[in-house]
């Protein structure tokens, strides 16, 4: 009787084990596309964070401008099926380990492992007056809980950690050239992504910065950039669509 209740308690383990295994692979099967349907087909509420940034992420991921308006493209990536994200990269890229690409246009950071795309995150970027620079950047720190200095006096300092701390909880400082100061990181006002609308560094969701943190290394190229900048540099991100050929049969015969 005791072994019979030994096994049916390892028969009970393992059907949780299998369960909870297959849980997580159906979880991680679920897309950004696939939960923005959801969303869409029950009427995409904006003012939900949870929904807005679902949709920054998949026009993101599909090189698509990142609004957070569901407009005619993004309507269109969402509803065809022969789609393909195209992303055409110069051999310097390809023969780095990590590498990150921020095209300003479409408000889209790339990062790239061995040639291929990693991930794609959507961001913030400068305001009209305190753009964010176009150049050929180096990772050259990182650090949690970063501390805000009011933009060197012009505002009240805020330490490191606070809620109201404009640089969120995560920096990737940035060094090149004559440009100082700037960085990637988190942010206080969540409903900014996708804006034009810091003083030139690049935010970002703060669970995205929070997964590039941990992954991304010191003396990573970032390269930022207009689309126009871009493609000089030998960098094209887009999305194309594949027409499907129609096949008629006219007596018996395939044209």
């Amino acid at each position: 009787m005791v072994k019979i209740r030994a096994l049916e308690r390892t028969g009970l383990l393992m059907f949780i084990f299998l369960l909870f295994f297959a849980n997580i692979g159906f979880a991680n099967s679920i897309t950004n596309e696939d939960v923005l349907r959801n969303y869409v087909s029950s009427k995409y509420n904006g003012n939900i964070l949870e929904q807005r940034n679902t949709l920054l992420r998949f026009q993101a991921e599909n090189n698509l401008l990142v609004d957070g308006i569901i407009g005619a493209m993004t309507e269109k990536a969402l509803t065809e099926e022969q789609k393909e994200i195209v992303d055409i990269i110069p051999e310097e890229i390809e023969d780095k380990g990590w590498f990150i690409v921020i095209n300003k246009t479409k408000k889209i950071l790339t990062v790239y492992r061995n040639g291929r795309v990693y991930k794609k995150y959507p961001v913030a970027l400068g305001k009209t007056n305190t753009p964010t620079p176009s150049y050929k950047f180096t990772i050259t720190n990182k650090a949690k809980n970063p501390y805000w200095n009011g933009m060197g006096g012009k505002f009240k300092p805020i330490k490191g950690g606070a809620p109201n701390n404009p640089l969120g909880k995560r920096w990737l400082g940035l060094t090149g050239g004559k440009y100082t100061g700037y960085g990637i990181h988190g942010n206080s006002n969540p409903y900014s992504i996708g804006q034009n609308i810091s003083a030139g560094c690049i935010r970002m969701i703060n669970e995205d910065i929070d997964e590039l943190f941990k992954y991304i290394p010191i003396r990573t190229n970032v390269w930022i950039g207009t689309e126009e900048q871009l493609e000089e540099w030998g960098i094209k991100q887009d999305i194309e669509y594949k027409k499907i050929k129609k096949i008629c049969c006219i007596r018996g015969q395939v044209m």
